[in-house]
């Protein structure tokens, strides 16, 4: 599916401004508490119930490898609904540092810049796009969903 020319949001992690199709958005909510879970994925922070629903809360810092933020009380939580092929849509929110807004975006070509994602990490990067002069990576939501489902299996087959 190409968003290239749907709404984006935009929110901060770290020093950088990334951004997913505003489609996807459910909401966004000043983060509260959550339940951690056990011997969980380091990026998986934990579950909270968001309007009767438990929901992952996924620390995309932890998965890109930047330094986790320990002050969760500062930021921000996107509640995500995305669509599978065939099936239910999944439901996750992520952790963001601050929120932007919702805008158009004008795309370029990435080349073989990294925008500072570790090499292992930037599949999970759609796109880049340009907003002003600013630099605002499109996340690929299938893929960050694909890579969890992927190491879930791989821990479950490990006993963790």
């Amino acid at each position: 599916m190409d968003n290239r020319n749907a709404d984006y949001f935009s929110f901060m992690l770290g020093k950088g401004m990334f951004a997913v199709p505003v489609m996807y958005v459910k909401e966004v909510f000043e983060f509260t508490s959550l339940t951690p879970v056990p011997n969980s994925l380091g990026y998986l922070r934990g579950v909270m119930n968001i309007r009767g629903s438990v929901v992952s809360i996924i620390d995309l810092r932890k998965l890109f490898g930047f330094n986790p933020s320990d002050e969760l009380s500062e930021t921000s939580v996107i509640d995500l609904e995305i669509p599978r092929n065939n099936e239910k849509p999944i439901e996750i929110a992520i952790i963001a540092d601050s929120v932007d807004v919702v805008s158009g975006l004008s795309f370029i070509q990435a080349g073989s810049a990294s925008y500072g994602i570790p090499e292992g990490q930037s599949q999970f990067v759609r796109a880049v796009a340009r907003r002003g002069d600013e630099f605002i990576l499109v996340l690929d939501l299938d893929k960050i969903l694909r890579f969890i489902e992927s190491d879930v299996d791989k821990a479950e087959k490990a006993g963790i």
